[in-house]
């Protein structure tokens, strides 16, 4: 499986973003992009669809304590603008809610490492799901936020995520020798 890996940077008082660190760490190929709308839609529009199986977006999040499966993205955008002092009207044209596929293949459950969510927030990681989801319908995709690494260091970051990606990877395995 191909995978795609996205991360972003700088934003509002979050000086390092975590998950700048941890794309690079999974070993696939990833993205850094600004915490900018038109950057996300710039990244999508750019992508070709036959280049990746899987899209997994990293988002940061200062309260959490532990890596979040957002398995819903929503059709909103909050009140703040982004770096570039952007704020696109909300609601956008499409369906209120897209589920995030990558998600949907395997079941998933609470746990030490990691918790689910169908509330990815109304800023720029929920936008980067539902356009990705509404983009690619065809593809797998999937967000996580992260937890800054004095909470949960990098090392467990990446492993967490991995454990995920292997999850996935086993149950697309599965599904092609089911249908095969």
């Amino acid at each position: 499986m191909r995978w795609l890996v996205t991360g972003f940077g700088a934003f509002e008082d979050v000086s390092d973003n975590v998950t700048s660190h941890v794309a690079p760490l999974m070993g696939e190929p990833f993205h850094i992009l600004e915490v900018s709308y038109q950057a996300v839609d710039e990244f999508l529009t750019s992508l070709d669809p036959e280049s990746f199986d899987a899209l997994l977006a990293l988002g940061h999040d200062k309260r959490a304590d532990r890596i979040r499966i957002e398995t819903l993205g929503r059709n909103v955008i909050g009140p703040r603008p982004d770096v570039r002092g952007y704020l696109p009207p909300s609601p956008q044209t499409g369906s209120d809610t897209v589920p995030a596929s990558l998600w949907n293949l395997i079941g998933l459950q609470d746990c030490d490492h990691w918790t689910i969510s169908e509330d990815a927030g109304d800023y720029l990681c929920n936008y980067m799901l539902y356009q990705a989801s509404k983009t690619f319908p065809s593809k797998l995709i999937g967000f996580l936020h992260l937890p800054p690494a004095e909470v949960v260091s990098l090392e467990e970051q990446s492993a967490g995520i991995r454990e995920l990606m292997n999850f996935v990877q086993s149950a697309v395995g599965t599904n092609l020798q089911t249908q095969g």
